[in-house]
């Protein structure tokens, strides 16, 4: 990509410059896409073809999966009349553009028509200001944004948080998978791995999964407040997530993360808009604020979440136990035991689903063990399947993960589907909790049994269930109905989308 150049523009063309400029428009910008890959260098390739057009200078920083290229230095932003902030999740050091003129949009539309964004500057571009990290809008761009752009605002600091949590799920989830496969033992107590290198590497990709939660929570609030809610919502995620601390069975699981992680944010904002002597400015992000708000945002899960989840485990428990006391109810347990599964893959409803299931094994009702490992792989298997069979309804980033995503669901690991079902709540959470209910429902109605407690076809190649064939047939109708379902669900989005674009 160019660095500055000594173009010259045409004397006619300076009637449409803000007063006091002469001769030359300079531009600066930072492109960053979700995936930090194709889109990201486009629009900044896109942006300089565009303006040697214009004849502008433009030096654009591009913020890739591997780091940032073509920095802007101090000297490039201070001489820049112009400030573009093409991207669709945070950008680092947007701090550096404060007092400069900043014009923030997705990295669409620079794509689809840079020419037209670099000439609009003068009217579009406003001063911006990091206290207040904000981007005023013109009139008519108001009217425009207004109804949607709440929910467009939040997906995209959703999607900062999944962009960033995607990594630590597939190495997690492919390290215990492997492990698994090779190393491990089916046993009453589940899956186990002898200690050696296979239990090692167990271990390391249970540390990417733990870390999946605080860096889906830290991201999530780092696209809203920046970099001093980093430390305050990724220890609150991790304190989400211990079930010491909030004195319940299990912690808060991925939703839990997601609460943080807006919560925080937002504290954090508010934080920041505190008018404080300049002199303690130094401290507010590096003490002041991680303090505080780790404090109040670990307070608030403590006092007032605790207690309902342990409500809630309870009262799940409760209702599991009544469906089973009857041949009757067996397959709304199974429909039941399928949906919990799925709800929160490893979160506290997944969690009783589970340690119900383990407890039946010992009870002498291996059977509903057997409904909760045929839902138990469905959500991977059928969101990595769907990647394969339409590849148009998912980012390249999700893509990049479908195969990952498969094998953990072959492992019996249900979080491989987190990253979609973050990403696209609305479509993909139907979608996977029917399929699940599905293969749990058929488990129970045919009497499959599970004496391990694990899930997933793996058990079943290890001899675990008493009928291979059922039970793969249980988790193949389960992952087809869930894959149907999020490919037509998502397609009628986009046709939505395209309609409104259209109108």
């Amino acid at each position: 990509m160019q660095k500055f150049t000594n173009t010259t523009i045409d004397p006619q063309d300076l009637h449409d410059r803000p007063t006091g400029e002469k001769g030359k428009v300079k531009i600066v910008g930072v492109t960053k896409c979700p995936v930090g890959v194709a889109h990201t260098y486009l629009a900044a390739e896109k942006l300089e073809k565009a303006a040697k057009e214009l004849q502008y200078e433009a030096k654009i920083e591009a913020q890739g999966s591997q780091g940032n290229e073509n920095e802007l230095t101090p000297e490039d932003i201070a001489s820049a009349d112009y400030v573009i902030v093409a991207a669709d999740v945070a950008i680092e050091g947007k701090e550096r553009f404060n007092g400069k003129k900043v014009l923030v949009l997705p990295i669409k539309d620079v794509i689809k028509d840079a020419n037209g964004v670099l000439q609009s500057l003068p009217t579009r571009a406003h001063t911006y200001s990091s206290s207040k990290d904000v981007t005023k809008e013109t009139e008519k761009e108001k009217k425009e944004s207004s109804g949607d752009s709440a929910g467009k605002t939040a997906m995209k600091q959703l999607m900062n948080g999944v962009s960033y949590m995607i990594p630590f799920v597939v190495v997690g989830g492919l390290f215990i998978a492997i492990s698994i496969s090779i190393g491990g033992k089916p046993t009453a107590k589940g899956m186990v791995i002898p200690p050696g290198a296979w239990d090692k590497v167990n271990q390391i990709g249970g540390i990417g999964f733990n870390l999946m939660i605080p860096i889906l929570a830290g991201y999530i609030a780092y696209a809203i407040s920046g970099r001093a809610a980093l430390a305050p919502a990724m220890i609150s995620a991790v304190v989400a997530n211990s079930k010491e601390i909030l004195g319940t069975s299990a912690g808060t699981g991925f939703l839990g993360a997601i609460f943080v992680g807006y919560l925080t944010g937002y504290l954090v904002k508010w934080m920041n808009s505190w008018k404080i002597p300049r002199s303690l400015k130094p401290i507010m992000p590096i003490f002041v604020i991680p303090l505080l708000g780790t404090a109040a945002v670990s307070a608030v899960l403590i006092l007032f979440l605790g207690a309902p989840i342990s409500w809630l485990m309870t009262a799940l428990n409760s209702a599991l136990t009544f469906l089973s006391k009857d041949p009757v109810t067996a397959i709304p347990l199974g429909l039941l035991l399928g949906a919990m599964v799925a709800f929160d893959m490893g979160g506290p409803v997944n969690k009783v689903a589970f340690l119900f299931g383990t407890a039946s094994i010992v009870g002498g009702t291996p059977q509903i063990m057997g409904a909760v490992a045929c839902a138990i792989p469905v959500p991977p298997l059928a969101m990595g399947l769907a990647t394969l069979i339409d590849k148009k309804c998912f980012n390249e980033e999700e893509r990049a993960a479908g195969i990952p995503a498969l094998l953990m669901g072959l492992i019996g690991i249900t979080e491989g589907a987190i990253p979609y079902a973050a990403c696209d709540p609305k479509h993909v959470m139907p979608s996977i909790i029917v399929g699940s209910s599905v293969a749990s429902a058929l488990g129970m109605v045919l009497g499959i049994t599970d004496i391990v407690p694990h899930g997933g076809p793996i058990v079943g190649f290890l001899g675990a269930t008493n009928s291979l064939p059922l039970f793969l047939l249980t988790i193949a109708a389960g992952t087809v109905i869930s894959t149907l379902m999020v490919i037509a669900l998502k397609g009628i989005k986009q046709k939505k989308e395209f309609a409104s674009k259209v109108v």
